[in-house]
C-alpha cells in the first residue's frame, strides 16, 4: 500500500528509574484511507494514552474474525502484548540505548515522507508548529471554528485541523500517491496520570521474549 498510517507503533525504550508523569493525553481516532475498507477493524476506532516520554497504551478495537482484540501497554522498560480475548500476551524488557516512546501517525518504510515521519500522536500541534506549517482559518466544524495548518511534503501536503484557540485536534490528514489518509479525532484531552493503565494486566499467560544475545547492546 506505498506508505501508511503508523498503526504498527514502533516504541523505544529508557533503561528505569522512570519518573511517573503528572498528566497523560487520551486520543480516540479513526482512519480512512486507501485500501481501508469501512467498518473493517482497520477502519475502526482505536484509543491511544500517552504520558510523558515513557509510557503508552494502545487500546486496538476488536478483529472478530481473526479472534484478536490486542492491548499494547509500555511503561519502560517494560512492554506488555495482549490479545484480551484469549488472554494470551508477551513481555519484554528493553535494555537498548537511551531513547523514549515514540508513537508516530505515519507507518513509512521508504521513508519518502521524509518531514511527516516525525509526527506523533500527542505532539500533533507542536510538530506542524516547529516544522513551519502555515496557518490559516479551518473549516467549521459542528458549529465551531478552526484552524488549519498545512505542511507540504514531497507526495502532497498534510493538514491539521485544531479547534480554534485550543490545542485540540479535530482531523488531521496527509497525502500520498495513493491518495489521502485522514485520522478523525472523537476524543483528545488531557488527563491526571493514571498508572493503573499502565500496570501489567493481571490473568494473562504471558510469554517473555528473551532480549537477543548478539545484540550489541546487551
Amino acid at each position: 500500500m506505498g506508505i501508511l498510517p503508523g498503526v504498527l507503533l514502533s516504541v523505544a525504550f529508557l533503561q528505569p528509574p522512570v519518573r511517573q508523569p503528572e498528566t497523560m493525553t487520551k486520543a480516540v481516532v479513526r482512519l480512512t484511507g486507501p485500501g481501508i475498507k469501512p467498518g473493517s477493524p482497520a477502519a475502526l476506532p482505536k484509543t491511544i494514552y500517552r504520558a510523558g516520554p515513557h509510557y503508552a497504551r494502545i487500546e486496538d478495537p476488536p478483529n472478530a474474525r481473526e479472534g484478536i482484540r490486542k492491548l499494547t501497554i509500555i511503561a519502560e522498560p517494560d512492554a506488555y502484548s495482549i490479545n484480551l480475548i484469549d488472554r494470551k500476551g508477551t513481555h519484554a524488557i528493553d535494555r537498548s540505548g537511551p531513547d523514549d516512546v515514540h508513537l508516530p501517525v505515519v507507518f513509512d518504510p521508504t521513508r519518502k515522507l521524509k518531514t511527516l515521519n516525525h509526527l506523533e500522536f500527542g505532539d500533533e500541534l507542536a510538530f506542524f508548529e516547529k516544522a513551519g506549517a502555515a496557518k490559516t482559518s479551518g473549516p467549521i466544524v459542528n458549529n465551531q471554528s478552526t484552524a488549519a495548518y498545512r505542511l507540504p511534503e514531497e507526495q502532497g501536503s498534510a493538514t491539521l485541523i485544531v479547534k480554534s484557540g485550543s490545542e485540540t485536534p479535530i482531523r488531521l490528514s496527509w497525502q500520498t500517491n495513493d491518495g489521502t489518509y485522514t485520522y478523525e479525532y472523537f476524543r483528545y484531552e488531557k488527563l491526571p496520570f493514571n498508572a493503573a493503565l499502565f500496570a501489567k494486566p493481571s490473568g494473562v499467560v504471558y510469554r517473555d521474549i528473551l532480549p537477543d544475545p548478539n545484540s550489541p547492546t546487551q
